[in-house]
């Protein structure tokens, strides 16, 4: 690991890895094997996505794939304090802009989070997610 490569808490890799261990060695596995290791991780680090792609033993390139058509899935790790912004159609339609002007050195964008039905969407630094929200609520949450 070179000083640039994020650091990533290694009690949470080997959580992570026995989690993996106990799915099948089968493709249909790739998701949750991702899923499970960002369960304990926050994010996908490179060493992550190898272990998932020995276990299951399907190409690298394919994990990566796998790994980037989720949004819900990252691939750096959070910022502490950072919320994230749906800014899916129906979120921006229903005001996600706002949001992201209401608190902008505390808020990224994020990809669409599939909850149309509750936009706008927000999402804590610990992945909780909040719909309906206005930017009074917002700035309100984020300043707490």
């Amino acid at each position: 690991m070179t000083e640039d490569t994020p650091q990533f808490d290694l009690e949470a890799m080997q959580a992570g890895m026995t989690a993996v261990d106990a799915l099948p060695r089968s493709r249909d596995q790739l998701l949750p094997a991702l899923q499970a290791l960002h369960d304990e991780l926050h994010w996908l680090p490179r060493e992550a996505i190898s272990y998932a792609a020995s276990h299951i033993r399907v190409p690298l390139s394919e994990v990566y794939a796998t790994a980037t058509a989720y949004s819900e899935l990252r691939l750096e790790p959070p910022v502490p304090g950072q919320w994230h912004v749906c800014t899916g159609v129906a979120c921006d339609l229903a005001g996600a802009g706002e949001l992201i002007d209401a608190a902008p050195d505390r808020v990224a964008r994020a990809d669409c989070q599939f909850l149309c039905a509750l936009a706008p969407v927000v999402a804590d630094e610990h992945e909780q997610l909040y719909g309906r929200v206005t930017a009074d609520e917002f700035r309100e949450r984020v300043n707490q």
